[in-house]
């Protein structure tokens, strides 16, 4: 049974296209907890969205790994959610949704600690997410209604 885990802080929202073969998008999120080193990214969950994936380890482990992840597949998969969700942070989706402070609860599957830091964190915690501010989390939700390409 799933552990919750609650905050207040920053959260990054945008949709995630996991799938290139099918086009399967979900709503991802990312923030961070225990001062920041450990990473928190979480599926906000779409009714109807069939494509939802369930445990992000394994949809990390479905995508190539770059070279400077070393380590476990469990490793690299942790990485790979660190990097999606801070790379989110920093590069600004024109579609994403940045709220400098929100409360979040997230249903943990699972926590993978880092053999050492990366991108600050030391630790990747993944899960459903949900937010407090229920209109924040319609406008969330509401990500998945864009087209993936512009018309």
């Amino acid at each position: 049974m799933p552990r919750e885990l609650s905050g207040t802080g920053r959260v990054t929202i945008f949709p995630l296209l996991h799938d290139w073969e099918t086009g399967s998008r979900c709503v991802f999120a990312y923030t961070t907890t225990n001062d920041g080193y450990t990473a928190v990214v979480g599926v906000i969950p779409v009714e109807g969205n069939v494509h939802e994936p369930g445990d992000l380890f394994a949809l990390a482990g479905r995508h190539g790994f770059i070279g400077e992840w070393k380590g476990s597949h469990e490793q690299r998969c942790g990485c790979w959610l660190v990097c999606t969700g801070h790379g989110a942070l920093v590069t600004t989706n024109p579609h994403g949704i940045y709220v400098p402070e929100t409360t979040w609860h997230l249903d943990m599957a699972r926590t993978v600690e880092l053999e050492g830091a990366y991108a600050g964190h030391t630790s990747v915690t993944a899960g459903r997410m949900r937010l407090e501010d229920s209109e924040l989390e319609a406008q969330a939700r509401a990500l998945l209604d864009r087209p993936l390409v512009a018309q």
